[in-house]
């Protein structure tokens, strides 16, 4: 499905803070808690408003969740009992029996927690995704850099990756693509991230601790962000890895 993406090390707590759309609403696809405000329709816990909904998201259990967010509340009395217990079954088998986006919901995400910590998001619009992934790979880096250079923790901003990068990427993704932290390299005014590909799909690991995505991955390309001009730029290493067919 072209929608739905798997990532590891973007955490719930990056999406809410990077995601160019904030969910306003969401319908809790995990474990009810009888504590919480219940949907008296479709069973599942919900929670209303941005700040109700950030709130929970940023809660001390919320590395492990599974929701899907919808317009208002008032559209959750027509839900047909076949699309809750279509919700039922992505909460619980972390896969879609079909496209989870409702007419009826209205709904821009569906948001997975897999039992290795692994993210499975739906994006309705999934140029949302290519703009999280962009901030949040400056946020990071912005983190490794002070880490390694504490003198000088609060010279340097750090912009978003441009877009027209992300767009290079992109036939990367398909295969599972890999950016490698811990092996940055700071040289003077340049910073530097090894990009890896897995000979095998992202999705077949999925179950697996994803160490093994580096462990199993091949260096094709690297970037780099220029703290002087405050730039990004690819570096191309294996050209057929940007390819659409492209496969090891």
């Amino acid at each position: 499905m072209s929608h739905l993406t798997l990532t590891y090390g973007i955490s719930t707590a990056d999406f809410i803070a990077n995601v160019p759309l904030p969910p306003k609403n969401i319908l809790s696809l995990s474990n009810v808690d009888p504590q919480q405000e219940i949907d008296i329709y479709s069973g599942f816990n919900m929670y209303l408003g941005e700040e109700a909904v950030k709130a929970y998201l940023s809660g001390r259990h919320a590395k492990a969740l599974e929701w899907i967010d919808f317009d208002s509340v008032n559209d959750l009395e027509f839900l047909a009992p076949r699309e809750v217990s279509e919700l039922l079954y992505l909460g619980h088998a972390y896969t879609h029996l079909k496209a989870p986006f409702y007419y009826k919901l209205q709904n821009s995400y569906v948001f997975l927690t897999l039992p290795n910590g692994a993210k499975k998001v739906y994006y309705r619009y999934l140029p949302h995704f290519y703009q999280l992934l962009a901030k949040t790979l400056a946020v990071y880096l912005a983190e490794v850099y002070r880490e390694k250079r504490l003198i000088l923790r609060s010279r340097h901003p750090f912009l978003m990756m441009p877009s027209e990068i992300v767009q290079e990427l992109t036939s990367l993704f398909s295969n599972g693509v890999v950016f490698d932290y811990g092996r940055v390299k700071i040289r003077n005014q340049e910073i530097s991230i090894p990009m890896l590909t897995a000979p095998e799909s992202v999705y077949q690991l999925k179950w697996h601790e994803p160490t093994m995505l580096i462990e199993k991955s091949k260096l094709v390309g690297k970037l780099h962000y220029y703290l002087n001009v405050k730039e990004w730029k690819l570096e191309v290493i294996v050209p057929e890895a940007f390819e659409d067919n492209f496969n090891f």
